[in-house]
């Protein structure tokens, strides 16, 4: 089996992997219009790829929509990165595009945190998340980081990048918000995008459940999800899952931290890419076909253009 990438470094490397673990024997074509990829089988044209069996987007996300344009002839399986489309344009185009060969890799819904949303769905009463990575400080961030720090390239900075992972999951599992109010900022003098941005939800649940977002590329690493219901304290790191319950717990007589009743090794993001890529596989090799929700990306549309505008 064939496939054709579109993007060769970066996250293109974790997709290649897990495909060729999924795939014995995968060869890979590797486009760039105009770079020779030494020590790769490459091409500079683009329907050279035609030939492949599938093909793989996985160039900066500016250009997805583009790209899925210039592969309408092309009649395999395409496996394209998040986010979908940048402008409304673009979004108009996808829905009317309606192919169902076209698989958007929203790898969360693939996840544990997918798993333990829908489950709680009834129970949950709230949801903080941060994520940051202090990129943006660097003296060097403007040119090894063009792409995140630019804001003509990505207007939205670390929430475009990051933050449309957890933002496509909560539309997904509930819906739009009832209200939301955020708060953007740049704060790197070496960047013009937006390189801090909370984000706060109230979503139409049986507990009116809020979820609270924070991204930043100017913190210490930090990679934590907390999840609280009515019985249970629920959180997630880059490394850990750890549920603590019951809610009535006590020492010497006062309210106290539950105790863990179950932990789990795992790596959300890597093993929801895992499971992304499998997914799409074996929807391949049965010449089935997806179907495609947009509420996230509509919705990150809609605070682009009262962010930027």
């Amino acid at each position: 089996m064939r496939a054709g990438f579109i993007g060769y470094s970066g996250f293109a490397r974790k997709l290649e992997y897990h495909f060729k673990s999924l795939i014995p024997g995968l060869e890979i074509l590797f486009y760039h219009p105009t770079k020779e990829l030494s020590g790769r089988l490459f091409t500079n044209i683009l329907n050279e790829l035609f030939s492949c069996d599938f093909i793989v987007i996985a160039s900066p996300d500016r250009t997805h929509c583009d790209y899925i344009k210039k592969l309408k002839a092309f009649s395999g399986y395409v496996f394209c990165e998040k986010i979908p489309a940048i402008d409304s344009r673009q979004l108009r185009f996808l829905e009317s595009h309606k192919n169902k060969r076209l698989y958007f890799d929203f790898n969360y819904r693939k996840s544990i945190l997918f798993d333990t949303l829908k489950k709680n769905k009834d129970k949950l009463l709230y949801m903080n998340q941060i994520y940051s990575i202090g990129l943006a400080l660097k003296t060097n961030y403007h040119l090894n980081w063009k792409w995140r720090a630019d804001r003509k390239i990505t207007p939205l900075g670390v929430f475009q990048t990051s933050g449309i992972h957890i933002l496509d999951l909560l539309l997904y599992v509930f819906g739009n918000p009832l209200s939301y109010h955020y708060h953007s900022t740049n704060l790197s003098p070496y960047g013009s995008s937006v390189d801090n941005f909370y984000l706060s939800m109230v979503f139409n649940t049986r507990n009116k459940f809020k979820a609270d977002l924070y991204f930043s590329y100017t913190a210490p690493f930090n990679e934590r999800i907390e999840l609280v219901t009515a019985e249970n304290l629920i959180k997630i790191t880059d490394k850990k899952l750890e549920i603590r319950g019951p809610r009535e717990y006590y020492k010497n007589g006062l309210f106290a931290l539950p105790p863990v009743i179950k932990s789990k090794k795992i790596n959300i993001y890597d093993d929801s890419l895992r499971k992304s890529v499998n997914y799409f596989v074996e929807i391949m090799k049965k010449r089935q076909g997806f179907t495609h929700n947009y509420d996230g990306n509509r919705f990150f549309l809609k605070l682009q253009k009262e962010i930027t505008e």
